[in-house]
C-alpha cells in the first residue's frame, strides 16, 4: 500500500512526487470554489497599480491568481498529502551562469533531493481563443522544451495550470467547455513547428482520493514532448481549472 506520497518513477530511475502535487493544487482550488470566493480584474488591476506605485498594471492577473492559489489554499494543506516538508515558492528566478532567463510561476522544491531536483509549475489563463492558447504554448509549453525553464536540471516532469476564464461583458457567449478548450490547444499543438510532441493533452487519472472533488479532478492531463537541446522526453501535467464565475468583471 503507497504512503501519502505517490510517485511517479522515470526512465532514469528518479521518483517525482508529481501526483501528490496536482492533488494540493486541486483541494486547494476546491476549497477557493468551497469559498465562494471571486475576484475582479478591475480590482486586480488597482490593486497592481497601487502597490508597483504605478499608473500601469505590469503583473499579468494569472501571476495574482496563482500567488493567492498557492499561497492561501495550496500551502496550508501541504500535510494532507504527505507534503509539509517541501518548500513551495511562487516567482522564482530561474538562471543558466548565473544568468536570470525566466521566472517559475510555481516551484516545488524536496528538500531530500538535490538543489536541482525540483518541480516547475506554469499559470496561465485559457479561454476559447486562439490568442490565449497560443501564449499557453508558446509561453508555457515551449519554454520547457526550449530549456528556458529548467535550464541547468535534468528534471524531466513539469506541470501547467490554466484558469479557464473570459471576460464575458465584452463575450458574452464565451463559456466554453474545458474539454473543448484542451481540444482546440491539441490542435494547436499538432500545428506548432517549434515543438516535436509524441502525446498530445489526454486525460490523467488521479487516483481516487476522498478529500478531492472528483469533478475538479476529470481536467488534469498529460502531454508529451521531446526537449529541443537533448532529444529527452518531458512530461507535461496540465490542470485546468474552472475560472468562468471566480474571475468576473
Amino acid at each position: 500500500m503507497m504512503n501519502a506520497i505517490e510517485f511517479i518513477t522515470a526512465t532514469d530511475g528518479k521518483s517525482f512526487y508529481i501526483e501528490s502535487f496536482l492533488k494540493s493544487i486541486i483541494y486547494g482550488y476546491d476549497k477557493l470554489i468551497t469559498s465562494s470566493k471571486t475576484y475582479s480584474r478591475s480590482k486586480i488591476h488597482e490593486t497592481i497599480k497601487r502597490v508597483q506605485k504605478s499608473d500601469k498594471a505590469h503583473n499579468e492577473i494569472e501571476d495574482f491568481l496563482c500567488t493567492d492559489l498557492i499561497n492561501n489554499y495550496v500551502k496550508p494543506n501541504l500535510g494532507l498529502f504527505g507534503l509539509e516538508n517541501l518548500q513551495v515558492n511562487v516567482g522564482v528566478r530561474e538562471t543558466k551562469e548565473n544568468v536570470t532567463v525566466g521566472h517559475l510561476d510555481v516551484k516545488f522544491q524536496v528538500p531530500s533531493l538535490s538543489n536541482d531536483d525540483y518541480y516547475a509549475f506554469e499559470a496561465k489563463r485559457l479561454d476559447k481563443n486562439s490568442g490565449k492558447q497560443k501564449y499557453y504554448i508558446d509561453h508555457g509549453i515551449a519554454r520547457f522544451t526550449k530549456r528556458i525553464y529548467y535550464p541547468e536540471t535534468n528534471t524531466i516532469v513539469a506541470g501547467m495550470i490554466g484558469f479557464v476564464e473570459i471576460d464575458f461583458t465584452k463575450t458574452p457567449k464565451g463559456r466554453v467547455a474545458i474539454d473543448e478548450i484542451k481540444d482546440s490547444v491539441n490542435t494547436l499543438i499538432n500545428a506548432h513547428t517549434k515543438i516535436t510532441t509524441t502525446q498530445l493533452l489526454s486525460p490523467f487519472v488521479l487516483e481516487a482520493n476522498p478529500l478531492l472533488e472528483s469533478k475538479h479532478c476529470k481536467y488534469v492531463y498529460l502531454s508529451k514532448h521531446n526537449r529541443d537541446d537533448d532529444n529527452e522526453e518531458l512530461k507535461i501535467y496540465h490542470i485546468l481549472l474552472d475560472y468562468y464565475d471566480t474571475l468576473v468583471n
